[in-house]
């Protein structure tokens, strides 16, 4: 299983990043590349015949980068249609025959009945489970954010994440609640909301006991989603960044 001791800004990479970066080496993309501590393979992006060469590809641009393998459905805003949920097993089987593979692959917590068969694939060459949760609605409340953590640990999984639709100026506060009693129980935890109001959780998330946050690379996937060169730039800052309104402030500069 991964050990995991720092803070990781994740930026993810489709087609269009990876085939730019490939072929240029000064490329502007590569500068929001060097930015992230881990890279998301969004597989669902991508053909599936090259599915087996991915993790190897972006190694070859990025050599020093954790690397997060998702096959996200299209219910939870990725592009892999959910009626072919049940063929993703043989697809995850694809992934890790590669000569390269990612460090973490992330299901959703509504396939936690995967979670065996794909953990007796992933867990035997040093691959990690991330359970993922994304709510485009709302913040769950305390109650159902402990049965979201409950249900990890459950079954086994090191890795948590959960993104979710902030609503108000004080909705992320259940998330920060949330990472602070459960953080440091999980080796990847993420709990950030979505939304305008939900930016400044990608960043102050990491101050209240998560240590991995999602940026954009090009256009964003996710709503409120900041790019990564400047979430580097203020994560590069944290230290001067004591509160909410810090960065906030920090933000409304771009």
């Amino acid at each position: 299983m991964p050990a995991v001791s720092r803070n990781y800004l994740v930026g993810l990479v489709g087609p269009d990043v990876l085939e730019a970066a490939e072929k240029d080496l000064f490329h502007p993309v590569r500068l929001d590349l060097d930015c992230c501590d881990a890279i998301e393979i969004r597989y669902d992006f991508f053909d599936e015949s090259v599915w087996d060469t991915l993790s190897e590809r972006v190694r070859h641009v990025v050599p020093n980068k954790l690397q997060i393998g998702t096959i996200r459905l299209k219910r939870d805003g990725g592009k892999f249609a959910d009626e072919r949920v049940v063929e993703r097993m043989d697809l995850w089987k694809k992934i890790l025959s590669g000569k390269q593979v990612p460090e973490w692959l992330d299901l959703e917590r509504d396939c936690l009945s995967d979670f065996k068969a794909l953990n007796d694939m992933a867990f035997p060459i040093g691959v990690g489970l991330l359970i993922s949760e994304h709510n485009f609605e709302r913040i769950p409340n305390d109650i159902e954010l402990e049965a979201f953590a409950d249900d990890v640990k459950r079954v086994g999984a090191q890795g948590l994440k959960i993104a979710a639709m902030s609503n108000s100026d004080v909705d992320c506060d259940r998330l920060y609640k949330f990472a602070k009693k459960f953080g440091k129980k999980f080796q990847m935890f993420a709990a950030f909301g979505m939304g305008e109001t939900g930016k400044v959780s990608r960043l102050w998330s990491l101050n209240q006991g998560a240590n991995l946050t999602y940026g954009s690379i090009g256009h964003s996937e996710a709503p409120g989603q900041i790019e990564v060169s400047i979430m580097r730039r203020a994560l590069d800052q944290a230290e001067n960044m004591h509160s909410e309104m810090e960065i906030l402030a920090f933000l409304n500069q771009f």
